[in-house]
């Protein structure tokens, strides 16, 4: 239950503590008193976003604190799973904002992000504001009240909810990645063809590294033999056989010995003996490599018509995929092969996601189907309990049923459709609510659906903001009593402008503005018992309370 609320700096407040108890507590004011900033302040304890504008003064943070006494609540798995000391006696969450927006959260001093807070708090309190009554007519909304039931009653609704709803978030990813191939797919059936005969007509050409540059000397040599040859003879002839006078190579040997027998004489002889000798040693092995080539050249025997048809082949390659060199030609042939690759490979991956999918998709559909049995079951008791409390709530001839069929399509929730039927009359067909309710009726339904939920689900505590609007009189007197009854199972807060719910509390606080040193502020304050008298006086008569206002009073408090 909530022990005690704290608001620093927010709003129109400096500084609150509100005190709460166990059971029926109700807050009154006069409209734009701030009841609704109390509210707020709930709020963000359950993980609401701040915003910097509700911060009073700017040079001093906003504290919003709420203590909780949470004994009975089985709550100690959460604190182990996310390392936050544990304290059943009093818990306390804290949000501090700043005035440039940022916000920090803390569960019993340690730090947590807002998710987190917002998982903790929906174990601890249900705020019901105004705006959720409108709600109630969403479809989703009336699937998770469902759900809120099912997983209290049926012992493994919320496993399967949990489970299933895991899966459809990697089926949507599957579905998303899927969708992704098969766009590339296309491109790639419109290509696979083209890029195969491409890659077939590069493999059977059979190219090798290099093989353009001999192919053009094989060639080149071959047109010109003759010159070739005769200028390879030519210089074997000077070098090594020229017999009228003694070979080049002789004369330079008989020098360097010469010059060798004179290096004693200067070390500057010495030098040009060696560099003649290299010269030597290097002409020698120039003769031996030109009668080489010449022998290489008289036994070639090149398939000249052979070559230039091999040389044309890889010219109209080259001129075909737009290349400027040999090894261009290459690289364009690997990088053919990779796009192929990289289609027959997403071919692959749109069955291997196809198969993913449809293996998943009935995995989920069993799942769906069990959770359809369960809602199904709690959808039974519902109709019962809403139809009984709507009599006790002055609905007489209302009847009510939860309506679930169930859809062709996997969705986050399964295969279910929820709709809540109602009729207020005899005779009147059950329509959806959001056709046919009133804004007094559906109020009335949407405290009926607390109800159901407080006597079920052991909230610790139960927010109500003034979820008795459009009704009055003797309609009054029963949402008074039903809210007592509620109390029952949890703490129950509520916010009202009703004097006969406001006579069932058994707390009553009243919200109002004062103008404190030139600034309007907003005080709460639990009422006496004299205090509270006059306070149901003025919500019976107004502002000026007569005697018969006051006997009215003192009779509601003791009819109640």
């Amino acid at each position: 239950m909530l022990q005690q609320l704290s608001i620093k700096n927010y709003a129109i407040i400096d500084s609150l503590e509100i005190d709460f108890k166990k059971g029926f507590t109700v807050i009154t004011g006069e409209t734009g008193s701030g009841k609704s900033i109390i509210l707020g302040a709930l709020q963000l304890l359950m993980g609401q976003r701040a915003d910097s504008k509700s911060i009073l003064n700017s040079d001093k943070k906003c504290i919003i604190e709420g203590s909780f006494s949470i004994e009975s609540y089985h709550l100690e798995s959460f604190f182990t799973e996310y390392e936050i000391d544990y304290d059943a006696k009093e818990t306390i969450i804290r949000r501090d904002i700043s005035s440039n927006g940022k916000s920090r959260a803390f569960i019993n001093d340690s730090p947590v992000s807002l998710t987190i807070l917002k998982e903790f708090s929906s174990y601890l309190i249900d705020i019901h504001s105004q705006h959720q009554t409108v709600h109630l007519n969403n479809a989703n909304y009336q699937l998770q009240l469902i759900d809120s039931l099912a997983q209290n009653s049926q012992e493994n609704h919320k496993q399967l909810l949990d489970e299933y709803q895991e899966g459809y978030t990697e089926l949507n990813a599957l579905n998303k990645e899927l969708d992704s191939s098969l766009n590339e797919g296309e491109e790639s059936k419109s290509q696979l063809d083209y890029l195969s005969f491409l890659y077939n007509e590069l493999e059977e050409a059979n190219l090798i590294v290099g093989e353009k540059t001999v192919l053009e000397e094989q060639i080149k040599t071959a047109e010109n033999k003759e010159e070739v040859n005769s200028v390879l003879q030519k210089v074997s002839y000077i070098l090594e056989n020229n017999h009228r006078v003694e070979p080049i190579n002789t004369q330079l040997f008989n020098l360097v010995q010469d010059l060798q027998n004179i290096s004693t004489y200067n070390s500057k002889y010495t030098e040009l003996a060696e560099r003649l000798n290299s010269a030597t040693i290097e002409l020698a092995d120039l003769s031996k490599e030109s009668e080489s080539l010449l022998a290489s050249s008289i036994d070639d025997t090149i398939d000249y018509e052979q070559a230039s048809e091999r040389l044309n082949l890889i010219n109209q390659l080259e001129q075909k995929h737009r290349v400027l060199s040999f090894d261009e030609l290459i690289e364009k042939f690997n990088s053919i092969g990779e796009h192929l690759n990289k289609y027959l490979s997403t071919e692959a991956t749109i069955d291997r996601l196809t198969k993913a999918i449809s293996d998943l998709t009935s995995k989920l559909l069993k799942k769906a189907k069990s959770i359809s049995i369960n809602r199904n079951k709690v959808a039974k008791d519902i109709d019962g309990f809403i139809i009984a409390s709507l009599k006790d709530l002055g609905i007489k001839n209302g009847q009510f049923k939860v309506s679930i069929t169930k859809k062709e399509v996997l969705n986050e929730w399964g295969i279910d459709s929820v709709n809540f039927l109602f009729s207020a009359n005899k005779g009147m067909t059950l329509q959806e609510m959001s056709k046919v309710a009133s804004g007094g009726e559906t109020s009335r339904l949407m405290l009926a659906l607390k109800a159901l939920l407080a006597k079920h689900l052991a909230l610790p505590c139960l927010v109500l903001d003034e979820i008795d609007t459009g009704v009055s009189g003797e309609i009054a007197g029963k949402i008074a009593k039903l809210l007592l009854e509620m109390s029952k199972e949890t703490q129950l807060i509520v916010i009202s402008h009703l004097p006969q719910v406001a006579a069932r509390a058994n707390n009553h606080y009243k919200v109002e503005k004062k103008d404190i040193k030139g600034r309007t502020q907003t005080l709460i304050n639990k009422l006496s018992e004299e205090e509270r008298l006059e306070e149901l006086a003025k919500m019976l008569s107004g502002e000026q309370i007569s005697e018969a206002a006051l006997e009215n009073a003192k009779a509601l408090i003791a009819n109640y």
